[in-house]
């Protein structure tokens, strides 16, 4: 069953049949009609990837491209049930009237992962097809040994009959009638081979349908945007031409400011083998509109030293171009005594290499901006956030800040309000605190009082967005951020950095 949601409309989705499939609506504020293109994020069929989701649509607005995501029905679902509600999405996006014009020939699917399976088999055998196909990293066969067999379970179950695999094994479907198509994936992909790219591509081929494949040599699966893998980012401005071919997508618009983070692992973006953990900057741009591209240079164990010698702000300095905006946060690696490639005195090489950091993305006419570590959670005995949770550095940077009068976000501050207000107990749901055998990354179970959870990722991203709002040396970046109707947590951010 299809319910068609706004992204200002506020719903309770566990109030609606589990049978249910959402559909949220980026569309373009334009006046002419203008293509649509339907998003499926991956999962496996047991969850959905919101990297693969949002910031998709986005992308498709920036190219003048009305969008939707399609939040469908995962784990326990009938096939037939979330056939149908594809199809039912394209027919709703074609026929039914809106406030913005749609060209009823031109709605494509674009699906990652499973996402891409759904897309394709929806592509291939579907009563209602799209015009226009694209998939990234797709599950395409349900034959071993190149399917994903998480992906088959879920879909057939444990089972399937030999009928099964044949007519849900998108290859094995296409027809004169399967659209034009865009694919890109990688040779090393761990999870989907880049055989189903192919297979798919080969069968393409063999109907006479136009298609591009891209493969790139290189990258973990479920990249989604590509921010952490610059050779395979390729694909977005691939996309963009072959969309433009096809007659889909406008001009990018001009002047997109970039937003670099030179972090550690508190904001670095995680890996599959490493997640539910997320680092806060994966959930940044959602803050932003089109014109800001947030680019999370962060990584994992990384202090100012490290990362300097490892040539990490050389890349960044080829990179950042005048009016883009370099945020600076260290601290957590630059205490570790142990570790002379690491660690710096606060009140030294700290402050010399915070003041690098500065200079280099002033003198190419960037913008730096400085945030205090993100705190451990660590309590005192009387229940306070400890105040020396990361040491003397916090300290160290605000007196930087003051003295090169560089923008300071203070989110140590933030966060250990954050803390108290949620208190020790609560506090623990930030963090990457899970019992052993409940996540298959992390058999043994773990006790994380630094690395944060995606909720508490998600917590420290608002308290950052928060803070830019409230910063008067950031007025020309905040016209520029998404106005967002506050929830709770959101409003509880607000308050914590005033």
């Amino acid at each position: 069953m299809l319910h068609v949601v706004s992204t200002q409309e506020q719903i309770v989705k566990e109030e609606f049949p589990l049978d249910t499939s959402f559909l949220t609506l980026y569309p373009v504020a334009v006046h002419e009609a203008r293509p649509f293109v339907l998003v499926l994020p991956g999962g496996g069929y047991e969850h959905l990837a919101s990297h693969e989701g949002e910031p998709i649509a986005q992308w498709l607005n920036d190219l003048g491209i009305h969008a939707g995501v399609l939040e469908y029905q995962v784990g326990n679902f009938e096939v037939t049930s979330l056939l149908e509600d594809v199809e039912h999405a394209l027919q709703w996006i074609r026929q039914t009237p809106h406030d913005w014009l749609v060209i009823p020939d031109q709605v494509g699917l674009i699906g990652f992962s499973a996402g891409g399976h759904l897309a394709s088999i929806v592509s291939t055998i579907g009563a209602e097809k799209p015009n226009l196909l694209m998939l990234g990293y797709p599950v395409i066969s349900f034959h071993e040994p190149y399917t994903h067999i998480g992906s088959r379970t879920h879909f057939l179950g444990e089972q399937p009959t030999s009928e099964q695999l044949q007519a849900f094994s998108s290859d094995r479907q296409v027809t004169a009638q399967t659209p034009p198509t865009f694919m890109w994936t990688t040779a090393n992909d761990g999870a989907v081979p880049v055989e189903n790219s192919l297979l798919f591509a080969f069968s393409l081929s063999r109907e006479h349908i136009p298609f591009e494949l891209h493969v790139f040599e290189e990258g973990r699966h479920g990249l989604g945007l590509s921010e952490d893998n610059h050779e395979c980012r390729q694909w977005l401005d691939l996309a963009e031409k072959w969309l433009q071919k096809h007659g889909y997508a406008q001009a990018r618009q001009q002047m997109t400011t970039r937003l670099f983070i030179a972090g550690d692992s508190t904001a670095a973006q995680k890996g599959a083998a490493e997640k539910p953990m997320t680092g806060w900057g994966e959930h940044l741009q959602a803050y932003f509109g089109p014109t800001v591209h947030v680019d999370n240079r962060a990584v994992n164990g990384r202090s100012t030293k490290s990362f300097i010698a490892e040539g990490r702000l050389a890349d960044i300095e080829k990179d950042i171009q005048a009016g883009d905006y370099l945020f600076i946060q260290f601290g957590h690696n630059d205490e570790k005594k142990e570790d002379p490639a690491r660690y710096t005195d606060p009140d030294g090489e700290y402050r010399l290499n915070l003041i690098q950091f500065i200079q280099s993305a002033r003198e190419r006419g960037g913008i730096p901006v400085l945030l205090t570590s993100v705190s451990r959670r660590r309590f005192t005995a009387d229940g306070e956030p400890d105040p020396l949770a990361v040491g003397a550095y916090p300290a160290a940077m605000r007196q930087v800040a003051k003295e090169t009068q560089t923008p300071l976000l203070d989110i140590f501050k933030a966060s250990q309000q954050l803390y108290r207000s949620m208190g020790e107990k609560e506090s623990q749901l930030l963090f990457m605190h899970l019992p052993e055998k409940t996540h298959p990354n992390y058999p043994a179970g773990i006790a994380d009082n630094t690395h944060f959870s995606d909720e508490g990722a998600r917590k420290i991203a608002q308290l950052v967005a928060e803070a830019i709002r409230q910063s008067t040396e950031l007025s020309a970046l905040k016209p520029r951020m998404i106005e967002r109707n506050l929830d709770r947590s959101e409003t509880l951010a607000h308050q914590l950095v005033n």
